[in-house]
């Protein structure tokens, strides 16, 4: 039988994970067009061959869609909302929305990206509802 983690640290995602530690949120970005892509990949989506590059995000966003998760055999505790999340800049990033009843989530909701400790090794983005308003 094989263990399956549910984390996977990389070259590819490195900057990624050690920015997560720093409190920071990471994209990739293509050197040549400036387009932003979410998730790591070890190159650009417009040039296989090009590599991408690393640029720090504002971790403001809005809710693009949402799943109420009801069961579940992992962390963590259930219900949590399963959250898209259109960030500032562009890109998509599938996560997590807490800080709130679920009830009162909805799709175009201001949040803002949080970090919570998932392990000894480190940090995960999570998203809460934006409480102030954006500059």
């Amino acid at each position: 039988m094989h263990l399956i983690r549910a984390i996977v640290r990389d070259e590819i995602s490195r900057p990624w994970w050690q920015a997560l530690n720093d409190g920071r949120l990471l994209v990739q970005r293509d050197p040549r067009s400036g387009a932003l892509q979410w998730y790591p990949r070890g190159h650009c989506l417009a040039d296989p061959l090009r590599p991408a590059e690393w640029v720090e995000v504002s971790g403001r966003g809005t809710l693009f869609s949402f799943s109420v998760i009801h069961r579940s055999h992992r962390k963590p505790e259930q219900p949590y909302v399963c959250a898209l999340v259109e960030l500032e800049e562009g890109p998509l990033m599938l996560s997590q929305l807490t800080g709130m009843e679920d009830h009162a989530v909805h799709i175009g909701m201001p949040v803002r990206v949080s970090f919570v400790e998932f392990d000894e090794d480190g940090a995960l983005p999570v998203f809460v509802p934006e409480t102030g308003s954006r500059p």
